[in-house]
């Protein structure tokens, strides 16, 4: 099963990611290829991205190597190709922050093939204005910006949940998992 997070900056994709990688034996994380500079909270969070120069990147998309990417606030974000057929092959789960538009090709290519389980995460405004300040982001309203376009694609979700409460947050993903482990033993019959 492939469980994939979105949503706007400063939503706590990455600590939602983090804390079910740390309660969860079973969940492999899925890095992220991108060019943006790493921040010092990444580190804390399992290392979720392979971080590339603008060169290295533009060489896997002339190499193939990347299933999609996306250029989002600026940087490059992508996801290899090689993920998966690691989705595909193994039992275990993995997880994902992807972008609204990465989340729905994988969706169709992993259709038939393996469970995917995609989880909009939400909240307001303000509360992610808070956040991207309390993080250090420099470029607070480019990545604001972007909210509205994103929610234009929660339709795509199988799940959105508002992410005010972290213990809340991480009980109703354990849920959805739980639910789509069923349509996952039903797949492999």
């Amino acid at each position: 099963m492939l469980i994939i997070i979105s949503g706007s900056a400063g939503v706590g994709k990455n600590t939602v990611i983090t804390h079910l990688l740390e309660k969860y034996d079973n969940i492999k994380l899925i890095k992220t290829c991108t060019t943006r500079v790493p921040r010092q909270t990444d580190e804390a969070m399992h290392s979720p991205y392979t971080y590339l120069t603008r060169e290295q990147f533009e060489e896997k998309i002339k190499n193939n190597e990347l299933f999609e990417y996306e250029e989002i606030h600026k940087n490059f974000y992508g996801m290899p190709n090689s993920a998966l057929t690691d989705v595909c092959e193994n039992s275990i789960h993995y997880i994902k922050d992807i972008g609204v538009l990465g989340q729905k090709n994988i969706k169709d290519a992993l259709n038939g093939k393996a469970v995917v389980l995609s989880i909009f995460l939400t909240a307001p405004k303000e509360v992610l204005m808070k956040r991207l300040i309390e993080r250090g982001d420099k470029d607070i309203d480019l990545r604001l910006s972007r909210m509205e376009f994103e929610m234009s694609y929660v339709k795509n979700f199988d799940a959105v949940i508002e992410n005010l409460d972290l213990d809340k947050t991480i009980k109703e993903i354990e849920k959805l998992i739980k639910k789509f482990e069923k349509k996952e033993k039903e797949l492999k019959k």
